[in-house]
């Protein structure tokens, strides 16, 4: 074999197993925001808002990036969705952007209505997580039968 054919196959070669490390590293990542069923999802924070809202881009800056990288972003990754997105038509009363619903399996646990600025956030979302806890073990308890039933959230309820 000549030597440029020698490295030109040496070469794809190379490439090829990359492609298959890339992918290997893909299938090990949790599924993007964007591919998670927030009907079914384990746990799930959703941010409703609406485009050019000045609170949720001040939320982006100021939270997004230590929320999603946070044990609480591992818990309930974060979904983004604009006011009248269909898969979230049922979640209601949604009139201030942004709202933060936070889901069990399909099924409100609590919210957080507007943004005010970091310290009041980090402590609302402290009392959500401690919510998406309690429903995660009632639910696995109950034999995930847990979202099958009425939407009633879990802070109506006490």
């Amino acid at each position: 074999m000549k030597p440029a054919v020698r490295s030109l196959v040496s070469l794809m070669a190379h490439l090829l197993a990359l492609m298959l490390l890339a992918g290997m590293a893909r299938a090990q990542q949790p599924p993007a925001a964007s591919e998670i069923d927030i009907a079914t999802a384990p746990a799930v924070l959703v941010m409703i808002g609406d485009p050019g809202c000045p609170y949720c881009a001040r939320w982006e800056r100021e939270i997004a990036p230590g929320y999603e990288a946070s044990e609480d972003g591992k818990l309930a990754p974060l979904v983004r969705r604009y006011r009248h997105a269909p898969d979230i038509a049922f979640i209601e009363r949604v009139v201030f952007s942004p709202t933060f619903v936070m889901l069990v399996r399909g099924r409100e646990v609590g919210r957080i209505v507007g943004y005010a600025g970091a310290d009041l956030f980090w402590m609302q979302l402290a009392a959500l997580i401690e919510d998406v806890r309690v429903a995660l073990k009632r639910s696995d308890a109950e034999g995930r039968s847990f979202a099958g039933r009425p939407s009633n959230s879990i802070i109506e309820r006490r």
